[in-house]
């Protein structure tokens, strides 16, 4: 993974930019898995069976509860998009049915996930929904958008198609089984413990652990990127900057809008507006814009073409 999580539509609103920045916020991930601990040290209860709209499992397709909601949802949409259907077995629609057939016809570049939202109230409370169907794509352990009622294929297939293209490269991907005699890739427990700390929306342990990673590895910029892009989503999650603080309220209103710039995914955006600061800024302020800058550079890979095109404009604002 490049790039812990993904980014919305380019046109995001703070407070959408807030709801991705901050899992906790969204999704009270917490209140799941400690009411799934509470059942699974009562009487050995299952996770509930499937009921009303989904009624079976797949590799394309699967029922959530709130017991295996992490699993299930945060940890698959590390590697593709998963979108969330909330729905009730006492109102099934054919919307259910269509999902699960799109998602079977795409071969498993995203999943459906249908949650019965009288069996597992606790997930329709984490997603503040107001009804039902509602469904929530998520990537990246982030909801990106979501949209409440019925509708038809042609619909679904735009709002599909447009989350695989915003995610394109940046999550892990299904993967492959290794051909015969090649290697499996080695468990990295390090890495492994940050990610699941973003995943459960703990961006401060998370960062914490991105950080050593980097220190200790200096040479995969993945790792680089990852922890810039969990710095950008806790500033923007707390709306808190130490370092702008003192500065111009201009100054502060460039460096908050580029965090959340980078949170949609306009990446180039953000840069352009970090660089036309710079060029009219000076002194303490002209330096603080060029260090967040090349800090919001790593939140790509080296040669993106996005990243490459702002390193030359920076350079021309600065000589």
């Amino acid at each position: 993974m490049t790039r812990p999580g993904s980014r919305s539509a380019n046109n995001a609103s703070p407070s959408d930019a807030r709801l991705a920045a901050s899992l906790s916020g969204a999704v009270d991930l917490s209140g799941l898995k400690d009411r799934a601990d509470a059942q699974k040290r009562g009487a050995g209860q299952q996770a509930g069976a499937p009921a009303g709209g989904a009624q079976s499992s797949s590799a394309t397709s699967v029922q959530v509860t709130e017991q295996n909601f992490e699993a299930e949802v945060l940890m698959r949409s590390m590697k593709v998009p998963v979108l969330v259907e909330l729905g009730s077995s006492r109102a099934p629609t054919a919307m259910t049915a269509t999902l699960q057939q799109m998602a079977a016809a795409d071969g498993g570049s995203w999943v459906h996930a249908y949650a019965d939202v009288d069996q597992a109230p606790g997930i329709a409370q984490a997603f503040r929904a107001q009804g039902v169907p509602m469904v929530i794509a998520v990537a990246g352990g982030r909801p990106l958008t979501e949209f409440e009622g019925e509708q038809p294929e042609d619909q679904l297939r735009l709002v599909i198609d447009k989350v695989l293209e915003v995610t394109a490269g940046k999550l892990e991907g299904a993967g492959e089984q290794p051909a015969e005699g090649e290697a499996e890739e080695p468990s990295d427990p390090e890495r492994d413990a940050a990610e699941n700390a973003l995943a459960e929306g703990d961006l401060a342990a998370a960062e914490e652990r991105f950080q050593a990673l980097v220190d200790s590895r200096s040479g995969d910029h993945s790792l680089t990127e990852a922890l810039r892009f969990v710095q950008v989503s806790r500033r923007v999650a707390d709306e808190n900057d130490p370092a702008a603080e003192g500065q111009s309220e201009q100054t502060r209103e460039v460096l908050s809008k580029a965090d959340i710039q980078i949170m949609a995914g306009n990446y180039a955006g953000a840069f352009d507006g970090v660089i036309a600061a710079i060029r009219t800024s000076a002194g303490d302020e002209k330096s603080l814009l060029r260090t967040r800058l090349l800090e919001l550079l790593d939140t790509l890979p080296a040669n993106d073409p996005d990243a490459l095109a702002a390193r030359r404009n920076l350079a021309t604002a600065l000589y």
